[in-house]
């Protein structure tokens, strides 16, 4: 056995994947999503007091708490609203930043400033864990948004610059869950896969053909209108496993209609890719381990893997190292979460016989 000593790399945070690139990639499934500020919590405030600190510090940690359970039930948590006395244990950097926006304090408008905190991802963790909840990593699925909306302008596909009332509610409410949005192109190779008839009257076919060439991981249809009395009607069709399914809503508001189906599309994208709280360990091999730059990225990304709670170092080989990681979640979860980075390229799952998982190191 050969011993080498733990190597401790930066990578660089993954931007928001652009979809031109996306449409070159041979896989069959798109790279995960790395959600940029994933454990940051953004406040407005009136002005810089200990008072205003605290009570932001408080709305910044549960912002940041549901995004990473993917969950609004945690209010409920007894051990959350504990810790939502005493938010300073979980955040390590704070700033305040200028805005163009304003708040009305005792009548009065002032100019709002933005209380910004940056929370340490291992407390909300294990704080998560010990209230009960899953924890969904930064590196999501990615969702292509089809959406046929007819607001007064016409009958159209939304594309991603849309200045409609629900395309800003939707870009909200993603950012609050942490989903990744794509948005089709909406190019000439779009116009002849899909119309917006198509998109109106839920033909899942066509949609599923027209998504091909974007490779996406989970998609939502829609078909969402104002109605003469000014309430916002939408008709919902979502893919995820290869599976559509249906979901009808009514609302007052652009937002309060996003919510309700974002709502049910995170729950069933937490119960497949976040981690429960089994813990367990697995064996893993990789291989094409060509370099000290390589060995310490390796060990790098299994670290920073939601699932992964440790990671020893078993043995070096040639060009192979094999790995025993402490985990929690079913090892199904975590071959998942590998697949959407694509960093590694399964060889072989654990099999009877032959336990220790097999990768090949691809970047």
């Amino acid at each position: 056995m050969v011993s080498i000593n733990t190597l401790f790399i930066n990578i660089t945070t993954l931007r928001k994947l652009i979809v031109c690139v996306l449409l070159c990639l041979p896989s069959t499934s798109i790279l995960a999503v790395t959600v940029d500020d994933l454990y940051v919590g953004e406040v407005l405030v009136s002005e810089e007091s200990d008072a205003q600190l605290k009570a932001g510090a408080q709305a910044g940690l549960l912002q940041v708490l549901i995004r990473v359970a993917g969950s609004e039930d945690i209010q409920n948590s007894a051990l959350v609203s504990n810790a939502l006395r005493n938010p300073a244990s979980y955040y390590y950097q704070y700033s305040y930043q200028s805005t163009d926006r304003t708040m009305l304090v005792d009548g009065e408008t002032i100019a709002a400033r933005v209380l910004r905190l940056n929370f340490e991802p291992s407390a909300i963790a294990r704080l998560l864990r010990e209230a009960g909840y899953s924890v969904w990593s930064s590196n999501r699925p990615g969702l292509l948004v089809w959406i046929a909306l007819s607001d007064g302008s016409g009958r159209r596909l939304m594309s991603e610059d849309d200045g409609s009332e629900i395309r800003v509610a939707l870009g909200d409410v993603a950012k609050q869950k942490g989903l990744p949005l794509l948005f089709p192109l909406l190019d000439l190779e779009d116009a002849a896969s899909l119309s917006a008839a198509e998109v109106w009257g839920s033909f899942v076919h066509r949609i599923d053909g027209a998504s091909v060439r974007y490779q996406p991981d989970a998609i939502l249809s829609a078909r969402v209108q104002r109605s003469g009395a000014g309430q916002w009607l939408g008709d919902w069709t979502y893919r995820i496993d290869d599976r559509w399914a249906r979901f009808d809503n009514v609302a007052d508001t652009p937002s309060e209609l996003v919510m309700d189906v974002m709502d049910e599309l995170t729950g069933l994208l937490v119960e497949r890719y976040a981690t429960n709280d089994s813990k367990g360990s697995v064996a893993v091999t990789i291989e094409s381990i060509n370099s000290l730059a390589d060995y310490g990225g390796a060990l790098a990304y299994m670290q920073k893997l939601a699932p992964v709670l440790d990671v020893e170092v078993l043995a070096v080989e040639e060009d192979r190292v094999s790995y025993k990681l402490m985990t929690e979640g079913s090892v199904d979860q975590l071959i998942e979460l590998i697949e959407l980075d694509q960093r590694m390229f399964l060889i072989r799952a654990p099999q009877t016989g032959k336990p220790m998982m097999l990768y090949r190191w691809l970047q």
